[in-house]
């Protein structure tokens, strides 16, 4: 009688490497999650205020508190340390809508989290404040100062209307900031309220589970035997 092949175990060939895909895919899903849960963008509108175009700007107490953040700046006359146009004065840099800007410009302001914690400071975008007199100003260099003085770095911003995007992606800060050689008001400052996204450890026992089946399914393809049936 012709003898039939008989395959033993539970995972057939090519099996262990499907599976080992799927919980590659799922595990660069779940690392990514957290990256992007925690991202907000503060646009200041909440201080905006209307006025004609001829409205000096308003000053504001320091430090001005926008959901988990804090946004500090001092004066040394005693003189409101942030300022913010009227969203129809021709000053305004956001023209319909509202930035803020520091009364002094190299101390600038410094961001913070309100209870203290780190953050990652993703990106923001600055001009130059009088937005109605860029024509006759060069362009200037801001400064970004991370925790405290621990590192910096200078940026050039030109003479055009409108902001310029500058992005960072900082991680595990504590404070930035952000001072120039002339005016500038800031807005869309980008942030993320907490440390470099790692998993949970939810996450990584989901993950560790999974690699232990595809270890456990590899060796009982490995232990498949051939016997006549």
């Amino acid at each position: 009688m012709q003898g039939r092949l008989k395959l033993s175990g539970h995972l057939q060939p090519g099996g262990y490497r499907s599976l080992y895909m799927r919980y590659l895919a799922l595990a660069a899903a779940l690392v990514s999650l957290p990256a992007t849960a925690q991202a907000v963008t503060i646009d200041f509108e909440s201080l905006g205020f209307d006025g004609n175009t001829n409205t000096s700007p308003m000053g504001l107490a320091s430090p001005v508190v926008i959901g988990d953040f804090t946004f500090t700046a001092t004066d040394p006359f005693g003189l409101p340390p942030i300022l913010v146009f009227a969203r129809q004065s021709t000053n305004n840099p956001d023209f319909g809508g509202t930035s803020i800007f520091p009364n002094r410009s190299e101390p600038g302001l410094t961001i913070a989290r309100t209870d203290g914690g780190v953050f990652t400071f993703n990106s923001l975008d600055l001009t130059f404040a009088f937005d109605d007199q860029n024509a006759s100003f060069a362009g200037g260099l801001a400064t970004f100062t991370f925790n405290g003085g621990a590192t910096s770095e200078t940026r050039a911003f030109d003479n055009l209307a409108g902001f310029q995007t500058f992005t960072f992606n900082a991680t595990n800060l504590t404070s930035v900031r952000v001072s120039a050689d002339s005016a500038f008001a800031i807005d869309n400052v980008v942030l993320n309220a907490g440390p470099a996204a790692v998993p949970e450890p939810a996450t990584w026992a989901m993950m560790l589970g999974g690699f232990g089946l595809i270890g456990a399914a590899s060796r009982r393809r490995q232990q498949t035997r051939i016997t006549y049936a």
